[in-house]
């Protein structure tokens, strides 16, 4: 299990960003992120007289963003351990706080599905009214997946893992169907309430662990390289952040936000919903929770595991049981998604590597259910 982790650290600050030691000049990562946020500021400050040409800047930046996702598919080496690409800059010194992207072989599909998909749901479906608003709010959606997917320091994770929460609400309220109103709201309440207990978690990581590490700092590897918590401390910490990844996942019993979120979502916001964000809570333990404190995550995975269980029975009954196709996408997700928190909770490598594949090979599938329910 620990050659599994064992992720290497980029290597001090760099001015550009790095692949397997060599120098690249174009900081591929960065602009991951900065295309479609950028994307989404030119479509609102496009005139709403020319819907045509918001359309098409959306349609550039998401197409972007997916040609740059490819070429880093292509551009990564296999083989080689640790983080590539990485990209590591000072940002509020004082409080240790860094711009840390990195890619491995557990996020790098991540990132190709979410710049494949992103185009495929702009161009394929229409926003039917204000698609002004429409289209920046999923441009702003991308750009956050993509921060959440790179982010290697904890509170610039934590800022992407927010900043996915507001267009989704914006998109599930103002775009949705009948009871979209509710939906958005009990989306946003759940989320927020995993996220508040996040921030706890991470704030107190990072100072819990600078004795440790000898100066206060939020990057992931330093942290989980040099930190050494209590095996009470470590637990604490530990739930502190999985109740938020929990959350997301999500894993009974915390899921019934997912079946209205799914159904009362616009089609775009379905597919990502089904394609990308839900994996937000299976990579969240991966990269932190089981990372950072592995002695926590091995003394709790009965817990786990018998949630997971428990999910995927529930959810398969529930399934069979809908007349929406859309709540049916909705239930067999929490099936589904419990066989991926099963695998990454067994604590072996086929199982962890099986629970990565389901990641991206089932949520394709799901997502273009989900276009298909909605058609």
């Amino acid at each position: 299990m620990s050659g599994l982790f064992a992720l290497l650290p980029a290597g001090g600050m760099l001015a550009a960003e790095e692949s397997s030691g060599a120098a690249v000049s174009f900081p591929i990562l960065t602009m991951l992120i900065l295309v479609p946020f950028i994307g989404a500021v030119a479509v609102a400050l496009t005139a709403k007289s020319r819907p045509e040409i918001t359309k098409l800047i959306a349609l550039m930046a998401s197409v972007g963003t997916g040609a740059l996702s490819i070429w880093l598919l292509f551009a990564f080496e296999q083989g080689e351990a640790g983080f590539q690409f990485s990209s590591k800059h000072a940002w509020i010194e004082q409080w240790g706080i860094g711009w840390h992207l990195g890619v491995d072989g557990i996020s790098l599909f991540l990132i190709v599905l979410t710049g494949v998909l992103f185009p495929l749901a702009i161009v394929g479906i229409d926003a039917h009214h204000d698609e002004k608003p429409y289209l920046a709010w999923l441009l702003m959606l991308q750009a956050g997946v993509m921060g959440s997917f790179l982010s290697l320091d904890l509170f610039l994770f934590f800022i992407f893992f927010e900043i996915v929460l507001v267009p989704m609400y914006f998109l599930i309220g103002g775009w949705g169907y009948e009871n979209r109103v509710y939906a958005a709201t009990k989306f946003f309440l759940y989320t927020m309430f995993g996220s508040a207990f996040m921030l706890v978690g991470i704030i107190a990581t990072a100072m819990l662990a600078r004795q440790d590490v000898g100066y206060l700092t939020f990057d992931l590897v330093e942290i989980a390289e040099n930190a050494n918590f209590s095996a009470n401390v470590g637990r604490w910490l530990f739930f502190s952040i999985a109740i938020a990844f929990a959350v997301k996942v999500p894993i009974f019993p915390l899921h019934t936000w997912l079946p209205d979120a799914h159904t009362q979502a616009p089609t775009a916001g379905s597919v990502v919903l089904a394609g990308v964000m839900l994996k937000l809570g299976t990579y969240g333990f991966l990269r932190f929770g089981l990372y950072l404190f592995p002695e926590a995550a091995v003394w709790s995975r009965s817990l786990w595991l018998t949630l997971a269980v428990i999910g995927i029975i529930y959810g398969a009954i529930a399934a069979t049981m809908q007349k929406d196709l859309k709540r049916l996408v909705a239930y067999s997700s929490v099936a589904h998604l419990g066989f991926i928190i099963l695998g990454t909770f067994a604590f072996t490598t086929q199982a962890i590597s099986g629970s990565v594949l389901q990641m991206v090979s089932r949520r394709t599938s799901l997502a273009a259910r989900s276009s298909s329910s909605s058609a």
